[in-house]
């Protein structure tokens, strides 16, 4: 979608270039506006090459009048073709004194053609007040694409007196006409206390196809602020920005936008009506999943509702083996295990079963990368229900993990285990921690006030549970010794119940 746009305003220039209507040039819409605008230097590089004599000696003879004189001749005999053209040829200091007794209306006519990069050292000295006169001619004119020329090229402070003379929407639609896109984030920067205005005026005159094209033309620091500046607006701006962002297709520029938000503009977008639509966040999930913007979902995956989540890891389901590998190796690269669990968690039993297996769900450095950020962030009541389908080859190497917790993630963890339904789980990951770790385990245990509730959990087929606690039952401490014997007996299990006493 915005590349359709700024292909659009590149041929708008060419046409300028050429004297030539638009539509005469739209057989070259396929083509990248990197290309065309290469085609346009060239084609003025070949004019002034051409012209090159004729400016030279135009401009020797400019040198033997006063500037008062040689101004009426430029208006009356040159024209503003002629004029623009020599501009770079005469001393800057001179060029200005011509200039400045030319009428704001010739000078505006002249920088239509102007070339900003033969004339650099002359827009450098241009005095305020003309500045000023030729940015209000032009934009009475509504000739964006002359302003957008120039706004790559002059200095900050020419911007900073030429652009309070642009309304609101001005500002949206030179930004979109910037010759050099990069420049976008020099001009927002420039008007960063005037940004309110410009989304209201976008919404208003419904020209947001233009606004996301020059949002993405930004850095990822004023994009971002961009967006955030929308979402702190009246939910009908924000829902102006999404309708316009599924029509046109162009959810690949906001995710990117997204991922830089804050904490509270995601939240306002998570929660808006159209994302609600399944349709949408299935768009979207497909659209990251395929344009490699996977890392740009998932902070705003952290905002989705369980309904929400559910609808996109659905469509997360439907990736191959190999894909989902890779989504979680670029999620654990990125430290994304705080947004990258409640996604799994939303998937269907089968396709968790089926995530758990993968090899790189078994490796060290994912296992405590996923136990650091769960305890960092306490997600056990996500996490913890992902412990089932891990495979026991892992429990070795989540004890390890356990044994790194401090005391009160150790703590948070249990206390979250029943409600998880993985109370027997978590045992048998703690039983395979070394003995000083176990102790360790036992002695926090042992603290718990729920301890009964905790033991209470245990059902009469964790059998290997069962086992493994009659093995350690020395180690226990009296209390949790005493538990696990009334639980024992409750379940079926009457050897262990008469050992484990005191």
């Amino acid at each position: 979608m915005t590349a359709s746009h700024h292909t659009a305003a590149e041929i708008a220039r060419l046409s300028a270039t050429l004297g030539r209507p638009t539509a005469d040039l739209e057989f070259l819409a396929a083509l990248p506006p990197t290309a065309l605008r290469a085609f346009r230097d060239q084609i003025s590089d070949r004019i002034s090459a051409r012209e090159a004599r004729r400016m030279q000696k135009t401009a020797a003879a400019a040198k033997l009048v006063p500037p008062t004189i040689a101004a009426k001749i430029t208006e009356a005999a040159f024209g503003p073709v002629l004029a623009a053209a020599i501009a770079g040829s005469v001393d800057p200091a001179r060029a200005v004194a011509i200039a400045s007794a030319l009428s704001p209306v010739f000078l505006a006519d002249v920088a239509v053609t102007l070339d900003p990069r033969r004339a650099a050292e002359v827009i450098a000295e241009i005095p305020d007040r003309m500045a000023a006169d030729v940015a209000r001619e032009l934009l009475s004119r509504r000739d964006y694409l002359t302003m957008g020329r120039l706004a790559t090229s002059v200095p900050d402070d020419v911007l900073r007196v030429a652009l309070p003379h642009a309304a609101d929407i001005d500002l949206l639609h030179v930004g979109y006409h910037l010759e050099d896109p990069s420049a976008a984030d020099r001009l927002l920067s420039l008007i960063t206390d005037r940004l309110p205005g410009l989304i209201h005026a976008t919404n208003a005159e419904g020209h947001w196809p233009e606004a996301i094209a020059l949002l993405d033309t930004l850095g990822p620091t004023q994009r971002s602020h961009l967006a955030d500046e929308v979402a702190a607006q009246h939910v009908e701006i924000l829902d102006g920005l999404l309708t316009t962002v599924t029509a046109v297709g162009a959810w690949d520029t906001l995710l990117p936008v997204a991922a830089g938000m804050q904490t509270s503009g995601l939240k306002r977008l998570a929660a808006r009506p159209i994302m609600q639509d399944p349709t949408v966040l299935t768009t979207i999930a497909d659209l990251a999943l395929t344009h490699n913007l996977w890392l740009d979902l998932l902070p705003l995956a952290n905002h989705l509702s369980d309904t929400q989540l559910r609808t996109v890891a659905e469509r997360i389901a439907a990736e191959s083996d190999d894909s989902l590998t890779t989504l979680i190796d670029q999620a654990h690269h990125e430290n994304h295990w705080d947004t990258l669990i409640p996604v799994a968690l939303a998937l269907d039993e089968a396709a968790r079963a089926r995530l758990a297996a993968l090899p790189v769900m078994h490796r060290p450095d994912t296992l405590t990368a996923a136990i650091t950020t769960t305890a960092a962030h306490n997600l056990w009541p996500e996490a913890l229900p992902l412990l089932h389908v891990l495979p026991d080859t892992t429990h070795p190497l989540l004890a390890i993990a356990i044994s790194d917790l401090s005391d009160d993630s150790f703590l948070a963890a249990v206390e979250a285990a029943p409600a998880a339904g993985c109370t027997t789980t978590m045992v048998k990951i703690a039983l395979r921690q070394d003995s000083p770790a176990r102790s360790r385990s036992f002695a926090l245990l042992d603290e718990v006030e729920n301890l009964d509730d905790l033991v209470g959990t245990f059902t009469p087929t964790d059998s290997a549970v069962w086992d493994d606690l009659h093995t350690i039952r020395t180690e226990l401490p009296p209390r949790i010794r005493q538990s696990l014997a009334v639980q024992a007996k409750q379940c079926g299990h009457n050897a262990l119940a008469e050992d484990l006493p005191v």
